[in-house]
């Protein structure tokens, strides 16, 4: 059996390094913990686990940190894990006889709500002062082409890439200047790629594309390389550019064959440039390729192959309004990946107006609840600000807490225990993110102003977005929207909460208080989101902004032709055609035109494929619409 040393380096860990060092107990021999400047506990809490803890000088260089706890390792081999990792070794592989010189170990990054970026690394190696670390950042251990490689089936979990640990601007800041610095001595395809990566994460999506594509240019045949050009994807759509996105992408997938990686994001670019019908035929594709060949990318965001795919499926098929194509999707989604909570929010949208109690007595079915799942569910249900939360808490017979408590006594309709509840918490509401969307419904509800007064102080709005907070629950009115966003989303999720609680009264209370185009318009999507379209050609009304009327114009087309009022819905899209041609306002018009007349419906298929050649499916679609009639002339 071979020895095995783990050495880490560490800093102000004291949240989560314990939880790393339980899951090596009993595999390794030894623990080699090199500390860089902790100002918290976590020396303490190290020294539970071993007496080799050293001090060493950070010097803005990970490998030489690194390679200092090399020196006290006395092991056969070394194993490398970060603090806030987990190894997970239920086959016993490293407490066996190892004989290779370096393994790869896959890394399960937890992104949060069940999804997870999986990579490999070498994580293993041989005690030999012939193997040290490499780069500044993101250092690790290269191999040369000499030493003998081996790949472990051994997982370690990674939280450090969920948000709200990524979100660190100092950290951020740190890494920036290391990579610029190491740049400046060492121009390489690595070190450009890892400061585009940076930039990415820090959403600076320029200089990341930038970065990336000098990656590439200076070498295309490292293992990194296919994630470099999914991120070069991956900038392209964020900057808007969503042909170049896709003519990367279809680049990608003729050089890296089946990778579901490089079709997932082509349909997540097709699904924001409004190209649905081709976005289905890319996820068809991840699924007809499956998870096998996940292993070709560095990194590979697990599910492209399978439940991501089906959960995307079920939204467009939502979109293209196919709700038994969307169930079915979703139901095969939620079956491959129960965990993944991101697929709860796409279930729940494809019954927007279900009651809540069949509602839940239909996720019971098909959704397998476990006490370790239930609270991370309830605290996804709230940040949605999901009714059905209320079902959950009734089912496990929960204590209410604040804030959850608030929003619970809003779906029981008790507002004056949801006042009393805001009133006794007074240290704890700057935790609430809907503290103003609960005061302001209140407010409405009970016909009483003077909450905005009592709250005032404690809600980030300005003068000016208070004072018209305060008009709309007094006089029943407004009239000029403040600028900025924070009116126009308070006023959405008014509107949500009304549906959802089915307070029709306040409802009709907002449709009244304005004439505003805009909240008009925010009213009507919401309305039109819960199948209410007989309403939505009531709500709307023109406005003096060209962008705004082509929403407008677009909004009511789709709910005159969900209503089967075809020449109505035309006659608006091409309003919409007037203002701006773009593929989605064409695609509404070829669905009408389909259904009753084939000239019409040739002419607009014609003009997509002349306007937008990057879609496969409006050529194939020509092609057989011709092709009939071809043979209908015969």
């Amino acid at each position: 059996m071979s020895s095995v040393s783990l050495c880490m380096i560490v800093k102000d860990e004291e949240g989560c390094l314990e939880r790393c060092l339980q899951s090596v107990s009993g595999i390794v021999r030894e623990i080699i913990i090199v500390d860089t400047g902790s100002t918290d506990r976590t020396k303490e809490i190290a020294r539970r686990f071993t007496n080799h803890v050293y001090d060493f000088n950070w010097v803005d260089d990970f490998s030489a940190a690194r390679n200092y706890a090399l020196n006290f390792a006395t092991s056969d081999y070394i194993l490398h894990l970060d603090a806030d990792e987990v190894l997970e070794d239920p086959e016993g592989e490293l407490q066996r006889k190892l004989d290779k010189d370096l393994y790869y170990i896959r890394i399960k990054n937890d992104l949060g709500s069940g999804l997870y970026l999986t990579h490999q690394f070498i994580r293993l190696f041989r005690n030999t002062p012939e193997i040290r670390y490499q780069g500044a950042l993101h250092e690790q251990v290269l191999p040369t082409g000499n030493e003998q490689t081996g790949f472990l089936s051994t997982v370690i979990l990674h939280e450090g890439y969920k948000k709200h640990i990524v979100n660190n601007k100092q950290k951020t800041q740190r890494n920036l200047n290391i990579l610029l610095k190491e740049i400046r001595e060492k121009p390489t395809a690595f070190n450009y790629y890892n400061l585009g990566m940076q930039y990415l994460i820090d959403k600076r999506y320029s200089e990341a594309l930038n970065s990336l594509k000098k990656s590439y240019s200076l070498g295309s045949h490292y293992a990194f390389s296919p994630k470099v050009v999914l991120d070069i994807m991956k900038c392209l759509h964020a900057l808007g550019q969503y042909a170049d996105a896709i003519r990367v992408g279809k680049d990608a997938v003729n050089l890296y064959e089946n990778v579901p990686d490089f079709w997932y994001q082509m349909g997540l670019t097709y699904t924001e440039w409004g190209l649905l019908k081709d976005a289905e035929l890319c996820l068809q594709k991840c699924l007809e390729i499956g998870e096998e060949n996940a292993s070709k990318l560095v990194q590979h965001y697990d599910g492209t192959g399978s439940y991501l795919a089906q959960a995307k499926l079920a939204e467009i098929s939502v979109m293209l309004g196919n709700p038994k194509d969307a169930q079915n999707y979703i139901l095969l989604a939620v079956k491959a990946s129960p965990n993944t909570l991101a697929l709860f929010d796409i279930f729940l949208s494809i019954f927007p107006i279900v009651d809540r109690r069949d509602l839940f007595q239909t996720i019971s079915s098909i959704w397998p609840f476990s006490k370790e799942r239930y609270v991370e569910l309830i605290s996804y249900l709230y940040s949605q600000r999901k009714p059905l939360l209320k079902e959950f808490i009734t089912f496990f017979n929960l204590e209410l807490l604040f804030p959850v408590s608030v929003f619970v006594y809003l779906v029981e309709g008790k507002y004056d225990k949801a006042v009393t509840e805001l009133l006794n918490n007074r240290e704890q509401r700057n935790t609430d993110p809907f503290l103003v969307n609960n005061v302001v419904f209140l407010a409405l509800t009970t016909d009483n102003k003077e909450l905005i007064n009592v709250f005032k102080d404690e809600l980030p709005l300005s003068l000016k977005e208070i004072k018209w907070l305060r008009d709309l629950v007094g006089n029943k009115t407004v009239n000029e929207v403040p600028s900025g966003k924070a009116i126009l989303s308070i006023w959405n999720q008014l509107v949500k909460d009304a549906i959802f609680l089915n307070k029709y009264d306040l409802l009709d209370l907002l449709i009244n208080a304005t004439n505003d185009p805009q909240l008009r318009l925010l009213i009507a999507e919401q309305l039109q989101s819960f199948g209410f379209d007989d309403l939505v050609l009531e709500v709307l009304v023109e406005s003096n902004s060209q962008r705004l009327n082509r929403e407008i114009f677009i909004t009511a087309s789709k709910s005159l032709s969900k209503l089967g009022a075809w020449d109505d819905a035309l006659y608006y899209l091409k309003k919409a055609e007037k203002l701006r041609t773009d593929f989605p306002v064409l695609f509404e018009q070829w669905k009408i035109y389909s259904a009753y007349n084939k000239e019409e419906e040739i002419n607009v298929l014609q003009l997509m494929v002349n306007k937008f050649p990057d879609s496969k499916w409006a050529k194939q679609t020509i092609e057989m619409q011709l092709g009939k009639s071809e043979m209908v002339r015969r």
